[in-house]
C-alpha cells in the first residue's frame, strides 16, 4: 500500500525549479559517445599540473579539495571526497574509470556501487548524512525510483502510518531515502555529473588552446580610435541621395549573406556564434531575487544553434526586403503607392532596429560586465526576457559610459535618440581608453550592428519623408515575421542536435559542423513541411504580392470615392501542423528550385576556387604581407593589426569613414567599379580568428581579390 504523501519541489544552489539528474547523465553519455576516446587520450597525456588546471577551471572559482581528507570548502568531503586533486591528478585511471562507470551504468546502480567494487553514492555521502541527521525534517523523503524527470523527487509523508509504510518501501528497494540521506546523495550525483560534463569540455579547451596558440606581433599598432573623434552625426543630417541609401542597404544585405556563408562553411565561425548565443541567454540573468534558471544541460546548445541560423536568415531577408522597397520608391510619384511603401519601409526598419537593440541588450546583460548588475530577468509563461533595473539617469554622473549603454538598451530609446547616445558613447570611449576595455568583443560587435541600422535610418530620413512606426498599417512583413517567429520558437524548444553539437567544441570539426547543419535542414523539413530558407523566401514573395494587391484595392476605393480605409490582410491563425501540411502540398507542385537562402553546409573556404582578380596591384612588401595573412589558405593564418589593415587600404586609394560603434566604411577610388564596403573594427585592434575569415570573405566577394592580386614592386 502506498503511504499518504504529497510531492514537493526541491530548491538547490539558488536556482529555480528542479535539477534533472537523468538529463545530466544523458549529456555526459552523449559527450562520451562523441569524444570519449579523445578525452581518454588527452587525459592520459596530460601532466598532473595540466589535470589540476582543468579541474580548477571546471569549478569556476578554482577551489578544489587537496585530498579526500581535506576538511575545507564547507565540508565538501562529506559527500564529494573523490573529487580531489591528489586522487584525480596522480593517476589518469582514477578519473577515467569513474567517468566510464557514470556513463555506462544506471543511476540506480550508482547509488549502491562505484567502479571496480568501490563504494556507491549512498555510502560516499554518509558523512554528510550523519551531520544532517538531527536537523533534517523527519517527514521528508527523496524518491529515486523513477529514472525520468521525477528522479530525486521530494515526498512528504503524512502521519505515523505513512512513515512506517515509507520505511518499509525503503527497506525493500533502497530507492527511497529519508531527507538526511537523500539530500547529500542528490548533491553528490548532481555535482559529480556537472563536474564531469564540464571537465570534459575543459580538457578539450586546453587542447584547443594549445593548438591555436599564436605569436602576437610585438610591433605596437597605431591607435585608430582617434578616427571616431572626427565622427559627427548631425541630428539634422545632410540630405543623402536615394542612390546612396540604396547602396547602404545593398551593402548590408551582402554583408549578412556573407555571414551566413561563413556559418555554413567555416566551423570556427559557427562555433563562435553558437557559443556566444548559448552563453548570453536571458535564463542566465538573475531575477529580482538573484536566482538564475538551471541552464546547465546541453539541450540549450541545440536551441542556440537553431537561433543562430534562423536569426541569420531573418536579417538577410529583412535587408533584402528593405533593398526592394527603397528601389521601388526611387523615382516613384504615385500618391497611392508611395505612402503605402513608406509605411511598410518604416515598420521594417523599426523591426531591424529593435532586433539589433535587443541583441545589444542581451550582450550587455551578461555578468560579469560593465552593465551586468543593471539588468534582471523576467520570466512569464515559460519565456524569459531581460529588463533594466532602475533608470539610466541613476548613473549619469557616477558612470557616464554605463549611462550611455543603458540609454541604448532602453525600450524608450528610438532610432533618432540612439544617434546621440552612440555618438556620446564613442566620444567617451575615445577619450577614456581604459573604459573601452570594459566592453567585450561580442558587446562591441553588437554595438556595431546597432550603429549600422541607426546610421541607415538616419540617412534614409534625410532623403525620404519617413512615416512613424504603425501597429495598424504597413504590417505585411512585420506581421509575417512575428507569426513565423512564433512557429519557429516551438521548433526551437523541441530541437535536439546533441549527437553533433555535444560537446560544443565538436562544432570545430568540419565533418561535425556539416552534419549538424544537415540535421537542422532535415528537422525543418520534417516539422515545418519545407526547408528553413524557403520559409523566408515564401514570406518575402507574399509580402510583395500583398503590397500590389493592397495598392490595387486602394486605387479601386479611391476611384469609387470610398472613405473607408482598406484593411491590412492579417490572415487566419492556423496550427503549425496545418501550415506544415499545406507547405508539403505546395512543394509537390512547385518546381524543384533551391532556396536563395540555404542553411546546408558549404565547402570550406580553403577548398574554394579563388575568383579571377579584376585587376592587379603593385604594392610594397608590407602591404602584400597583409593580404597574404588575409587570404592565406593555411589553417593558422595568424593575425594582423587593424591599424595595418587601414593603412594598407589607404595605400590602395580607399578612404575610411567611421560610422559609429565599431563600424567603418571603406570607399574605393573612382577608378574601381565596385562600391564601398562596411566592416567591423575588432575590439582588441587585432584581426584574427573568425573575424579574419569574415573580412577576407567580404573583400573576396566584393572586389574579387586574392593573395595573387597583389604583386610586390
Amino acid at each position: 500500500m502506498i503511504p499518504t504523501m504529497t510531492t514537493e519541489s526541491s530548491e538547490m544552489l539558488g536556482m529555480e525549479g528542479d535539477m534533472n539528474i537523468p538529463e545530466l547523465q544523458r549529456d555526459l553519455q552523449r559527450k562520451y559517445k562523441n569524444v570519449g576516446s579523445e578525452i581518454e587520450a588527452m587525459w592520459r597525456a596530460f601532466s598532473p599540473k595540466q589535470r589540476e588546471t582543468a579541474m580548477r577551471e571546471t569549478v569556476g572559482d578554482g577551489k578544489v579539495l587537496r585530498n579526500s581528507r581535506d576538511p575545507g570548502l564547507g565540508g565538501l568531503n562529506g559527500f564529494l571526497s573523490d573529487w580531489n586533486l591528489e586522487d584525480m591528478t596522480s593517476t589518469p585511471n582514477f578519473f577515467l574509470d569513474r567517468l566510464k562507470f557514470r556513463v555506462e551504468n544506471y543511476l540506480h546502480r550508482q547509488l549502491f556501487e562505484g567502479p571496480n567494487g568501490t563504494p556507491g553514492d549512498r555510502q560516499l555521502a554518509l558523512t554528510s548524512a550523519m551531520r544532517m541527521r538531527a536537523s533534517a525534517p523527519k517527514d521528508k523523503w527523496v524518491a529515486f525510483l523513477d529514472l525520468g524527470k521525477d528522479y530525486g523527487r521530494w515526498l512528504k509523508v503524512n502521519g505515523a502510518e505513512g512513515r512506517r509504510s515509507m520505511e518499509s518501501m525503503a527497506a525493500r528497494s533502497g530507492l527511497f531515502l529519508p531527507a538526511h540521506e537523500g539530500q547529500p546523495v542528490l548533491w553528490r550525483q548532481m555535482t559529480t555529473l556537472l563536474h564531469y560534463n564540464h571537465l570534459m569540455e575543459e580538457i578539450l579547451e586546453l587542447r584547443s588552446n594549445a593548438q591555436v596558440k599564436r605569436e602576437v606581433s610585438a610591433k605596437a599598432s597605431k591607435d585608430t580610435t582617434n578616427a571616431l573623434a572626427n565622427l559627427s552625426i548631425d541630428p539634422k543630417p545632410l540630405k543623402a541621395s536615394i542612390s546612396t541609401v540604396i547602396a547602404q542597404a545593398v551593402e548590408q544585405k551582402l554583408a549578412s549573406e556573407d555571414y551566413l556563408e561563413l556559418l555554413r562553411g567555416e566551423p570556427v565561425v559557427l562555433h563562435q556564434a553558437v557559443q556566444k548565443t548559448n552563453y548570453s541567454r536571458p535564463e542566465l540573468v538573475p531575477d529580482e531575487l538573484g536566482q538564475i534558471l538551471p541552464l546547465i544541460t546541453d539541450i540549450y546548445i541545440s536551441r542556440a544553434f537553431f537561433e543562430v541560423m534562423s536569426t541569420a536568415l531573418q536579417v538577410i531577408v529583412t535587408w533584402d526586403y528593405i533593398v526592394r522597397l527603397v528601389h521601388t520608391l526611387d523615382g516613384l510619384e504615385d500618391k497611392v503607392k508611395r505612402p503605402l511603401l513608406i509605411q511598410e519601409l518604416s515598420n521594417v526598419c523599426h523591426l531591424e532596429y529593435r532586433r539589433a537593440q535587443m541583441a545589444f541588450q542581451r550582450e550587455m546583460a551578461l555578468r560579469p560586465g560593465v552593465a551586468g548588475s543593471k539588468f534582471r530577468r523576467i520570466t512569464s509563461g515559460g519565456h524569459s526576457r531581460v529588463a533594466i533595473k532602475g533608470k539610466p539617469s541613476d548613473v549619469t554622473t557616477t558612470d557616464p559610459q554605463l549611462h550611455y549603454i543603458l540609454r541604448l538598451c532602453h525600450t524608450d530609446t528610438n532610432h533618432k535618440d540612439a544617434v546621440q547616445w552612440i555618438q556620446r558613447l564613442d566620444d567617451h570611449n575615445t577619450q577614456h581608453a581604459d573604459d573601452r576595455q570594459r566592453l567585450s568583443e561580442t558587446q562591441v560587435f553588437a554595438l556595431g550592428d546597432l550603429a549600422m541600422i541607426v546610421s541607415f535610418m538616419h540617412s534614409l530620413s534625410s532623403c525620404l519623408a519617413m512615416a512613424s512606426r504603425s501597429t495598424k498599417a504597413g504590417l505585411f512583413f512585420t506581421g509575417r515575421v512575428d507569426k513565423l517567429n512564433e512557429e519557429l520558437s516551438q521548433y526551437k524548444a523541441e530541437a535536439d542536435f546533441g549527437d553533433h553539437l555535444v560537446p560544443m567544441d565538436s562544432i570545430l570539426k568540419p565533418s561535425v559542423a556539416s552534419k549538424a547543419l544537415k540535421a537542422l535542414d532535415d528537422y525543418m523539413v520534417e516539422r515545418s513541411g519545407t526547408r528553413m530558407g524557403l520559409l523566408y523566401d515564401g514570406m518575402l514573395d507574399e509580402c510583395l504580392e500583398d503590397i500590389e494587391q493592397r495598392y490595387t484595392d486602394a486605387k479601386s476605393y479611391l476611384q469609387k470615392d470610398m472613405k473607408t480605409s482598406v484593411p491590412s490582410p492579417t490572415g487566419e491563425k492556423a496550427s503549425t501542423s496545418f501550415r506544415a501540411q499545406e507547405r508539403r502540398e505546395k512543394g509537390k507542385t512547385r518546381p524543384a528550385t533551391a532556396s536563395t537562402h540555404e542553411i546546408t553546409p558549404l565547402a570550406l573556404q580553403g577548398s574554394e576556387t579563388p575568383p579571377a582578380p579584376s585587376s592587379h596591384f603593385k604594392v610594397k612588401a608590407s602591404t602584400a604581407s597583409v593580404f597574404d595573412t588575409l587570404f592565406g589558405q593555411s589553417e593558422s593564418r595568424g593575425s594582423l593589426s587593424w591599424a595595418d589593415f587601414v593603412a594598407t587600404m589607404a595605400e590602395l586609394g580607399f578612404s575610411v569613414t567611421p560610422k559609429g560603434g565599431s563600424i567603418f566604411t571603406f570607399s574605393p577610388p573612382e577608378t574601381m567599379v565596385a562600391g564601398s564596403i562596411t566592416l567591423h573594427r575588432p575590439h582588441a585592434s587585432d584581426i584574427e580568428g573568425w573575424k579574419l575569415l569574415w573580412i577576407a570573405r567580404r573583400l573576396r566577394k566584393k572586389y574579387s581579390w586574392s593573395a595573387e592580386t597583389f604583386e610586390v614592386v
